[in-house]
């Protein structure tokens, strides 16, 4: 055997590569969700380390280990990861906490909804990376298939992991099994179930001819795969469920906010809904709270924490001094909420609610139409000098929970915020900062594009317009790069005034806002929106659902000229005894006296670029570029099979010419005319001669020249460039009048 060959065989077979690449791309999925996970509660180092140690262990035990006990390994890897969990929880007792946290994403809840997501990640990775990659090395594919989609499938469960990232497994877990059998075949190994300890012998030479087969139809199951179910997404049944690539047409900003339960994703293009929701009296207008959000994801926001049962007692009312404020509800419509002016702490009422960890409300199955609750809420009262004088001394439970940000936040985010806040002496001026900042520079708009990286960092650098939800997390974003805790809060505004102290709430009056938590004062509300634009942007709306005839957007009280303002403009969210003191202006030049990036005010949509320049489309993600690969290279040997790529490389053969030398043409084009003459007669014969086989075929006068130059250039040895023009240009007219 020569070096060379030896070489050779000391590499893995093609087949074996695109196995184990296809088992990475299987486990590369779950480990994406993990990474993701990771991002965006702290730093992933400690989870990369975890990831390479397993890998480490599986690459030196692959050859040393059985599988029996490579099983065990695993399974010690779990149970120690699960001990390592337990013993590092805060809460007490530590296990009641594993069962709460296991109970809850066995019945659907979001890993990000964990308060020790990070924890419970790298306690739960090293297992499924060591099996993945041990059973890999050792060829037995299906059973390494098995482990990765195994933990894939548990994200699918929690809704963790996206449609993408999902079928990216789907796909690794498909080829992993494909490749791996044509690998057992080109390693003289027939393909049996993994583990029944048999084989069967046999040579390699039998199973080359069908390799290369296995390969191409492979490749076309996975462009099946990724195309056949992007196209079944846009089909009036899938369209808008959890399957498909396709954003739900319509979403509106009641829906993606107060009704999104324990999560928000940031939309794109919304729309209001006028349908009347509740009627309220109060003594004065407030923000009808909802929910609280305090985990940032980057595209939205989750809440963390349980919800525990209310029994009628008396709730935490705010830290410092507050007054007490009666509200009465009642449903106009059926839905699954119930607001009350923060802070609430007290309830009465027909549905039952649970307390969230946020100290809000929510109904523990429903609002039915008619049903009608009380709350008392105590109103937190306080003055810009209390709360400038409230200091950074913030506990470690709000410090940890407010200040959290994904660790791909792009610094330009901090540093922007740093730029315009260098004027705010504390955290309530930087508050006031950002929020004058983002009603000045940013305009109000329904009709956004969606952006595909950080939302906070894309509305304060590249967009111009957004809604509510795009200026609340922009202002919540920007606080916590400047180490002030703040949090979205969602519900509606007050409403349409009907009586001195009833208000008329819609759909449309749905919003989000950012609170800010202020030592001893406890949350304080401010609201970054501007409110002119959006107060017309609803008042049209409201309009438009009249005249067209939309059912249930009035009440009896409501439409008829009532003598109050439609939509109450938005209350202040704190008001000084002794009047109102004037907001820091925002710093809007650098030490260098230049003007940062985002000073750009005005027009445009959401693409707009920083520069103000043409916005460029969004690049696709490394998933979604992975898949395309994929579908291409399957569709090219879908087309290959058939005999599509012969076909079209014989056209353009034929049909087009390239020139280079006399003799070279020559023998081209009398090629061209032969093939020709083989598709409207018959082919020529072997043994034939051309000259026999034109006379038999009674070739036409132009084809018998091509015929006599092209033996002139082989028996005399020279054609000039005349006559391969005119070799080349009857070949033309042949094939053209074919």
């Amino acid at each position: 055997m020569s070096l060379a060959d030896g070489a050779r065989a000391r590499l893995p077979s093609q087949s074996r590569s695109l196995a184990l690449l296809a088992v990475a791309l299987a486990l590369g999925a779950p480990l994406r969700t993990m990474f993701h996970l990771i991002d965006v509660v702290g730093s992933p180092d400690l989870f990369l380390v975890v990831v390479a140690g397993a890998l480490a262990a599986a690459v030196v035990l692959a050859r040393a280990l059985r599988p029996t006990l490579a099983i065990a390994v695993g399974a010690v890897l779990f149970l120690a990861g699960l001990g390592w969990y337990v013993a590092n929880l805060s809460t007490d007792p530590q296990f009641g906490a594993l069962i709460r946290d296991t109970v809850a994403l066995l019945t659907g809840r979001r890993l990000l909804q964990i308060a020790n997501v990070r924890l419970w990640v790298i306690s739960f990775t090293p297992a499924p990376v060591f099996l993945t990659a041990y059973f890999a090395l050792r060829r037995w594919y299906v059973t390494a298939t098995l482990a990765a989609g195994t933990t894939l499938a548990f994200f699918v469960l929690t809704t963790d992991a996206g449609v993408v990232t999902t079928l990216l497994g789907v796909v690794g877990a498909v080829a992993a099994v494909g490749f791996g059998t044509l690998d057992r075949i080109e390693s003289g190994t027939a393909a049996r179930p993994d583990g029944d300890g048999t084989t069967t012998e046999r040579t390699a030479t039998d199973a080359d001819a069908g390799v290369d087969s296995g390969r191409r139809a492979v490749l076309e199951q996975l462009a099946a795969i990724v195309v056949i179910p992007s196209l079944l997404s846009r089909t009036p049944s899938v369209s808008g469920t959890s399957l498909s690539f396709a954003e739900a047409d319509g979403p509106t900003v009641e829906g993606s906010l107060v009704n999104a339960d324990e999560a928000v994703t940031i939309q794109g293009d919304i729309s209001l809904t006028p349908t009347v929701r509740y009627t309220v009296r109060s003594e004065e207008p407030r923000y009808w709270r909802v929910a609280a959000y305090d985990r940032y994801t980057g595209d939205g926001w989750v809440r963390t924490g349980n919800t525990r049962e209310y029994e009628g007692g008396r709730l935490a009312g705010p830290p410092g001094d507050s007054r007490t404020l009666r509200q009465s509800f009642e449903a106009e419509t059926d839905i699954g909420t119930v607001p009350a002016a923060w802070r609430p702490v007290r309830y009465n009422g027909d549905p039952a609610v649970e307390v969230t960890s946020h100290g809000g409300l929510q109904p523990t199955v429903g609002v039915s139409s008619g049903d009608s609750y009380d709350v008392i809420s105590e109103v937190p009262v306080t003055t810009p000098r209390q709360l400038r004088a409230a200091g950074t001394a913030y506990p470690d439970r709000i410090a940890d929970s407010y200040l959290q940000l994904p660790e791909s936040t792009p610094d330009r985010v901090g540093e922007t915020t740093a730029t315009l806040t260098a004027n705010a002496d504390d955290p309530y001026e930087t508050a006031l900062v950002v929020q004058q900042w983002l009603r000045n520079n940013r305009g109000y708009s329904l009709d956004v594009d969606r952006p595909e990286r950080d939302v906070a960092d894309r509305f304060l650098h590249a967009m111009n317009e957004g809604y509510c939800v795009y200026f609340a997390t922009t202002m919540a974003v920007m606080l916590r790069t400047q180490g002030v805790p703040a949090r979205m809060a969602v519900g509606y505004t007050p409403g349409e005034r009907v009586d001195e102290n009833r208000w008329v709430v819609r759909g449309l009056d749905s919003h989000a806002w950012v609170e800010v938590f202020f030592p001893d004062h406890g949350w304080i509300e401010f609201d970054p929106t501007p409110s002119d634009p959006r107060n017309a942007a609803e008042r049209a709306r409201l309009e438009e659902a009249r005249e067209s005839g939309e059912g249930f957007v009035d009440t009896d009280e409501t439409g008829n000229g009532s003598g109050f303002t439609e939509t109450t403009p938005t209350p202040p969210p704190l008001t000084e005894a002794n009047g109102t003191t004037a907001t820091p202006a925002a710093n809007n030049t650098t030490e260098t006296g230049e003007t940062p990036t985002p000073l750009t005010a005005g027009g445009g949509g959401g693409g707009a670029t920083e520069s103000g320049g043409l916005s460029l489309p969004e690049l696709p993600s490394r998933e979604e570029a992975t898949l395309g690969l994929v579908a291409l290279l399957g569709t090219a040997a879908g087309l290959r099979r058939a005999g599509v790529t012969d076909r079209v490389q014989r056209a353009i053969w034929l049909r087009y010419q390239r020139r280079e030398d006399p003799e070279t043409d020559v023998e081209r084009a009398f090629q061209r005319v032969l093939y020709v003459m083989g598709q409207e007669h018959r082919q020529r014969e072997a043994g034939e001669t051309v000259r026999a086989y034109l006379d038999a075929i009674d070739a036409p006068d132009e084809v018998r020249r091509v015929a006599d130059l092209r033996e002139r250039l082989r028996y005399g040895g020279e054609v000039s460039a005349e006559l391969a023009d005119e070799a080349v240009g009857i070949a033309d007219d042949v094939v053209s009048n074919r």
